[in-house]
Parts: C-alpha cells; sequence; structure tokens
C-alpha cells in the first residue's frame, strides 16, 4: 500500500472517532437540559412553618419536593403591607395534583411558584409554607439551561461535520491505496570479469561471486617472479 493511503486511512479513522465522540457529548448535553440540581443552585432553604427572608428582588422561584400536592401546598411572603404576590396554580389536568407547567421541572422538584421582581421591592419578608422549599434565582438557572442546550447542539452538528470529514479521509485514502503503486527498490548484482573487473545488472538480491586461484597458477606465478 501507498504511504499516502496509510496516512490518509489513519488521519480518517482518528477525526471520525473524535468526531462520533464530540457529537455523542453534544447529544448528552442536551439529553440534560432541564435536569439542573435545585439543592446546587438554591440561595435559601426555607423550612415549614415561618422564615425570615432577606429578598434580594430577584426572580425567584420556589422548588419543591414532588411528592407535595399543589393543591395542599401554601405560600405567602408578605411584610409590613401584608400584601401577598406568590400565587400557586395548579394543573386541573393533573386533578391538582401538579402546578402548572411542571413538564419542564427537574426530577423529583415542582415550580410551586415565583417571586416576582416586578411585584417585590427589596427587603425583609415573613415567608410562611406548609412544607420545605428552595428559593433559586431563576434567571440563573434561564441562562444556564441556554447555554447548556446550545453547547449541546454546537457539539451535535460540530461532532457529526467532524465525523464527515474524517469519512472522506478515508475514502481518500482507499482510493490511494488502490491507485498509487508503491515504488520498487532496484539493487546491484556484482559478478568478476576476466581476473580484476566486474559487470553489474539489477535484480531483487545482491550477489558476489569470487574466483580461488589453482595450485598451478600459483607455481607458475612464483617461477615467472624468479626468472
Amino acid at each position: 500500500m501507498h504511504v499516502a493511503g496509510k496516512i490518509f486511512l489513519i488521519l480518517g479513522i482518528v477525526v471520525t472517532l473524535g468526531g462520533v465522540v464530540l457529537a455523542g457529548l453534544g447529544g448528552s448535553n442536551l439529553s440534560d437540559v432541564g435536569e439542573w440540581d435545585v439543592k446546587e443552585k438554591s440561595e435559601f432553604t426555607g423550612m415549614e412553618g415561618v422564615s425570615v427572608y432577606d429578598y434580594p428582588q430577584k426572580e425567584m422561584i420556589v422548588m419543591v419536593r414532588d411528592n407535595i400536592r399543589c393543591d395542599d401546598f401554601t405560600f405567602t411572603m408578605t411584610n409590613d403591607t401584608g400584601e401577598n404576590y406568590a400565587e400557586v396554580f395548579c394543573d386541573d389536568d393533573t386533578d391538582g395534583e401538579k402546578p402548572f407547567g411542571w413538564g419542564d421541572d427537574p426530577k423529583g422538584w415542582y415550580h410551586m411558584t415565583t417571586i416576582s421582581a416586578s411585584r417585590y421591592a427589596e427587603g425583609e419578608y415573613t415567608i410562611e409554607a406548609n412544607a420545605d422549599y428552595e428559593l433559586v434565582d431563576g434567571f440563573e438557572v434561564l441562562f444556564d439551561e441556554i447555554g447548556e442546550g446550545a453547547s449541546g447542539v454546537a457539539g451535535l452538528f460540530g461532532g457529526g461535520l467532524v465525523a464527515c470529514c474524517g469519512i472522506f479521509f478515508i475514502i481518500l485514502g482507499g482510493i490511494f491505496a488502490l491507485t498509487l503503486k508503491t515504488p520498487q527498490k532496484n539493487q546491484v548484482n556484482m559478478a568478476p570479469l576476466g581476473g580484476s573487473g566486474f559487470t553489474t545488472s539489477t535484480s531483487t538480491v545482491s550477489s558476489f561471486t569470487e574466483t580461488t586461484p589453482s595450485k598451478q597458477d600459483e607455481l607458475d606465478n612464483w617461477e615467472e617472479s624468479q626468472s
């Protein structure tokens, strides 16, 4: 096989495998969209009963474990005015078991209500709830999920493109292997000519031939040297 064919075949296999791995990572990121860690992103953990909360005026979502029915859950956040704007809306299609929009909630949790920055001013509030809950910055979650989804799409399409390039290299290497000829090396055979000269010819294996003088030739040479 010609060396160019080998190089393109190996390069194609490596690039194709890299593309497959990249596409797999992208697909994994896409499948993880919506599955975020509530405990990790929580900015405030509230217990059942009354809690005092220093509200930073951010869009905070109220997350509750999914073993709590929506129509059984109560949540209020008030200050001196006594006004509560954190309302709980349940999905009628689930007979009130789950909150509205529960389909995109992370596994094991329900987004029960939202503390909206447009309704509440920054300051100290009293929260009353009949179950434990976590308060999470909604915009942080949104931006993180958008970023994860974008990276997943980029990885999926980028990996597919890289894999296609690898397949192209494999095809090119196959063509080179079938069409290009490996150059043959010529070797020289040397044989004696007369007594001292040599003739050369090309062949696969080099050979050397040597003639040993006879006893009579040695005697004749000695006599000539004495005379």
